[in-house]
């Protein structure tokens, strides 16, 4: 990176982490704006030469390029990188180094927003979670400590529809025990909003956070002001291992912590809830982003249709006949 983009880039970050947004926000941000630094440099340019044009053409150029494992990027990950650039290009727009926004300007790649494949069904969820709250039947004490910590926060994650990164930022001041609600103050975007827990995740919470905190987690307690006492990359990395774990004992896959927020909101649709309360629960801006949760997979039609269907199989016993 040449050392005025450099300079320039750290001033961004700097005003950035001044208006509140997230640690994953700034690693994000740390991540995707360098490349475009980069695709500045093979094609020449300067920040004031890109118009829209040259902006349309980064994007191609994401999608040639690819991974640096050689894989492709997905449409989500190209967008984000072109959102990356966009917000860049509003700071140096205010610092009167470019005239407009060339990336508000392009067409960007149409995103199909699907739930994640092997989402759990209701019972399945109630299976896992059981096997996670029998923390007890774990070989060795740190395997104990470790399951329990997973158990308290996938039964929290479940309830209020939070993100795992929210769960990391949480301190024991945002959780109101008596109206069983979470003030989640640095969510996606950096902005804050109301969560709920059931009565059930209430009180794994409230004996966790009066009774067991400081006993299990003394160490990074006194490092960390946070309800759990972590920082969000290494707390993601360690409670997808457990759930990956428990996951492959009971025959399913594909488990990770966000599986929970969207196991949330499509076993609420499933069982009557309005869209519209669904949205306030997950703390959606927009309600397209919740309408994710009214696609029907196959494997639902295909048992709607074998339940439903006039021309369903009978067999002779349903009939009432003998066999000939």
């Amino acid at each position: 990176m040449e050392e005025q983009y450099a300079k320039l880039f750290e001033e961004y970050l700097k005003e950035i982490k001044l208006q509140g947004h997230t640690e994953q926000g700034l690693l994000g941000l740390r991540l995707r704006v360098p490349k475009f630094f980069t695709f500045l440099a093979e094609k020449n340019l300067r920040i004031n030469e890109v118009g829209i044009r040259e902006a349309q053409d980064y994007q191609g150029w994401l999608i040639e390029t690819g991974r640096r494992d050689g894989g492709v990027y997905s449409p989500k990950t190209v967008n984000s990188y072109l959102i990356a650039a966009s917000n860049f290009y509003e700071f140096v727009k205010r610092k009167s180094l470019v005239l407009s926004n060339p990336f508000k300007e392009i067409k960007k790649m149409r995103i199909d927003k699907k739930l994640p494949r092997n989402l759990l069904k209701e019972e399945q969820m109630h299976q896992f979670l059981e096997k996670l709250s029998r923390f007890d039947e774990a070989p060795t004490l740190k395997a104990k400590t470790t399951q329990y910590k997973v158990h308290v926060v996938a039964e929290l994650m479940y309830a209020a529809g939070l993100r795992i990164s929210e769960v990391a930022n949480l301190r024991v001041e945002d959780i109101n025990f008596s109206r069983g609600t979470i003030t989640v103050r640095e969510g996606k975007g950096g902005k804050s909003r109301t969560a709920w827990m059931n009565d059930y995740a209430k009180e794994i919470l409230r004996l966790y956070a009066e009774e067991m905190r400081e006993v299990v987690f003394n160490e990074w307690n006194e490092k960390n002001n946070t309800l759990f006492g972590v920082r969000w990359q290494p707390f993601e990395k360690l409670v997808n291992g457990v759930l990956q774990k428990t996951a492959s004992s009971l025959g399913f896959s594909g488990m990770t912590s966000h599986v929970f927020r969207h196991a949330l909101g499509y076993h609420l649709l499933r069982a009557g809830c309005n869209i519209r309360y669904i949205q306030e629960i997950l703390g959606h801006k927009l309600l397209r982003n919740t309408e994710i949760y009214t696609k029907v997979d196959k494997e639902d039609l295909k048992e709607i249709l074998d339940t439903y269907h006039p021309r369903k199989f009978r067999s002779a016993r349903d009939e009432g006949t003998d066999n000939p």
